[in-house]
């Protein structure tokens, strides 16, 4: 199988070295550095899933220097300010039965990506593992935290193509799953990144401290008790009943087996770099506003993630 990854740092470099260790035929896209490593040394992938170093990847710095050939897979890891413009660069590459999957965090990519190159060949991932970039050409697997879940949020990709890839990714080392219940997945993650996110970048501590502090899992429990709203408020059938629910399920399960876990939007402010703020908390304030469901702890969390920006983009200047 041919794979194009398009942003290939931390998750998308994983995520195609793993597959290109089972026997595909991997290009990766991505900073010029590491690009230039993975090229020269190949790629190490260490962590939880054992130590790999993957030779044989095509690593390019840009989308325009990938050979000219139908890939079987797009797989997009952009930030989510990328999406449209990943999407809409690899469509001269794409064959009738290419797939294109989003393994990026939020809402809205699918639908991005869809009005690029379709309905019929867009998929979306529920992706839970964490990795950490600790050099140009090298990917620490750092956070585990349940299967890859592949769907197409409109039910128009035939469920055997969806099972095929999962179980590529599967027999590659990555556990996954097709689900028809994709939608579900995606808001569960938003829950669990609206949360830690935010607030892990802002107070600069890992999820577990965020778990120990009364202040922070008050915080946590008005930003579910927002997005349980919204969703309702759009037909969004939630895997919890209600947020009491899926409070205890973050704090007493989720929050644990990630406790040492720092979010990548620390990394993100303390690189003076642009944050996914607007997919998560500014999502859900969006669709807040479309139904007249208020969101001032989302609102709130998003504004100052806004703010810690462009203090740390001055500060880089």
């Amino acid at each position: 199988m041919r794979v194009l990854v398009m942003g290939a740092g931390a998750i998308g470099s994983v995520a195609g070295g793993m597959l290109a260790r089972d026997g595909h035929q991997v290009h990766l896209v991505g900073r010029p550095a590491h690009m230039e490593a993975v090229r020269r040394e190949g790629l190490l992938i260490s962590g939880l899933w054992g130590q790999h170093r993957v030779g044989g990847l095509g690593a390019y710095p840009s989308v325009a220097e990938v050979p000219p050939e139908d890939f079987a897979v797009v797989l997009i890891a952009t930030k989510t300010y990328d999406t449209r413009e990943a999407a809409s660069a690899v469509a001269p590459l794409m064959g009738s039965h290419t797939l294109v999957a989003s393994l990026q965090n939020g809402l809205g990519n699918a639908e991005i990506i869809a009005g690029c190159v379709g309905r019929e060949r867009t998929l979306a991932a529920r992706v839970m593992y964490g990795v950490e970039l600790t050099a140009p050409g090298r990917a620490e697997v750092t956070v585990q935290g349940g299967e890859l879940m592949l769907g197409n949020p409109w039910g128009v990709v035939p469920r055997e193509r969806v099972e095929s890839l999962a179980g590529d990714f599967s027999r590659a080392g990555i556990a996954a799953r097709a689900t028809d219940q994709i939608v579900g997945f995606l808001w569960g993650k938003l829950l669990y990144n609206c949360c830690l996110n935010p607030l892990s970048a802002l107070l600069r501590v890992s999820y577990g401290r965020l778990g120990e502090m009364e202040a922070t899992r008050q915080v946590m429990s008005r930003v579910i008790a927002e997005v349980f709203a919204v969703a309702a408020a759009h037909g969004v059938a939630l895997f919890w009943s209600r947020p009491q629910e899926y409070e205890e399920v973050l704090l007493g399960q989720l929050i644990p087996a990630t406790a040492p876990h720092y979010a990548s939007m620390y990394a993100d402010l303390q690189r003076g770099k642009r944050t996914e703020i607007e997919s998560l908390n500014g999502a859900v304030v969006r669709l807040g506003e479309e139904r007249g469901v208020p969101t001032p702890e989302n609102l709130l969390l998003t504004r100052l993630v806004r703010a810690r920006e462009e203090m740390d983009r001055a500060a880089k200047r």
